[in-house]
């Protein structure tokens, strides 16, 4: 039998009830159509854990939520990725689809993989060097815009608008992009119109293919907003950039600066959150960009690092007990050769183990994302 777990809204006083309600361990504890007699009785059963049989539509679901726990969070990133750069080709074609649904649906995913292998796939996406920019970029946008507002205690219903605000955010400049991933000299007139222009662009295509939400769409249209009001289209300040505009910015900002391009690898993590730092108040919100070194830590998963031991090593855990401790799985001796036996290691340890600097990706690393954090299958 699949059940599923009632809550205090499934339960009304002295109303019979529509279904049997059991115990965790399958034990009947109310018939159906009994009532519930009164609000002490009611919480003393909550207490216990209640729960109802459920429908063949929500066991079906049931299922599928099982199975997609038990799949490698590296295949739903996968999956991720390629139904977000679907969608967004769609989207610049302007194919006639039901986005909002479409869109929704990939960020309750995203929800999901975050709530359950955040580090894994924050690593992954810094790890690897072969996917284009323009098909990462709003993947790890979505994935931290979910971390912060979780952190703030945004509900997750309405942390899912925000998280489609971060894989759509580009739509206005989608062409304008894959260019720029590939170009080291700086922008041209023509283009640097084009990347101020291009909020107000994605706003009105979101809106054209039938995107409604008002939450999602002034996301979109003011997430290139500064705190000092130097940001575009609107030159805003402060508090006139919405909380949830101000956090996808600053997922946008270090997502940028991290990620790989064509003309430079992904090694700029602990530059980028010096930088971050030292924008605060200008370029991005002062509370959020210290919320965000506490939720990722000064040494991101997928940063490569040396130890005060020599070791060359890959941090594959956020640091639980401190921002700069986190856990790491060490490849290459102090001499440069792999270890047959990569060892996990908590920099906690800071005279032995404690982290030294972040270095560019060695040549010599022969593990893939499977077997560097012990997830999933080959």
């Amino acid at each position: 039998m699949k059940k599923i777990q009632l809550q205090d809204s499934d339960l009304s006083v002295g109303q019979p009830l529509p279904w049997p309600v059991y115990a965790e361990d399958g034990e009947l504890l109310l018939e159906k159509g009994r009532a519930i007699t009164g609000e002490r009785q009611k919480r003393i059963l909550l207490t216990r854990g209640l729960y109802r049989e459920a429908s063949p539509e929500e066991a079906r679901e049931l299922e599928k939520q099982e199975k997609f726990s038990l799949a490698s969070p590296f295949n739903v990133l996968d999956a991720i990725r390629q139904n977000v750069n679907r969608i967004l080709d769609d989207m610049n074609a302007a194919i006639d689809s039901d986005y909002h649904q479409r869109v929704i649906k990939v960020a309750t995913v995203i929800q999901k993989l975050c709530q359950e292998n955040a580090d894994a796939a924050l690593g992954a996406i810094i790890f690897d060097q072969l996917a284009l920019y323009s098909h990462i970029h709003p993947v790890m946008c979505a994935l931290l815009t979910e971390l912060l507002l979780r952190r703030q205690k945004i509900p997750s219903q309405d942390r899912l608008l925000y998280i489609a605000a971060a894989l759509t955010q580009n739509i206005g400049m989608l062409d304008l992009q894959d260019l720029l991933n590939k170009q080291s000299a700086p922008l041209t007139k023509q283009q640097q119109i084009a990347i101020r222009k291009h909020p107000i662009i994605g706003h009105d295509i979101l809106q054209c293919l039938g995107i409604t939400d008002k939450e999602w769409l002034d996301t979109v249209l003011r997430h290139h907003e500064r705190p000092d009001g130097s940001g575009y289209p609107y030159n805003l300040k402060g508090e006139e950039i919405s909380l949830f505009a101000r956090t996808l910015s600053l997922s946008d900002i270090y997502s940028a600066m991290v990620l790989p391009r064509e003309y430079r690898d992904g090694y700029f993590v602990k530059k980028a959150l010096r930088d971050i730092f030292m924008q605060r108040g200008s370029a991005v919100d002062t509370e959020l960009a210290q919320l965000l070194i506490k939720e990722i830590g000064i040494y991101p998963p997928g940063s490569f690092v040396r130890l005060a031991n020599g070791d060359t090593a890959i941090v594959i855990t956020r640091g639980s007990k401190q921002a700069n401790a986190p856990m790491v799985l060490s490849i290459l001796s102090p001499q440069g050769a792999p270890y047959k036996n990569p060892r996990r290691i908590d920099t906690l340890q800071q005279d032995l183990y404690g982290i030294v600097k972040v270095i560019p990706r060695p040549d010599r690393v022969h593990l893939d994302r499977n077997q560097i954090w012990g997830l999933g299958k080959k």
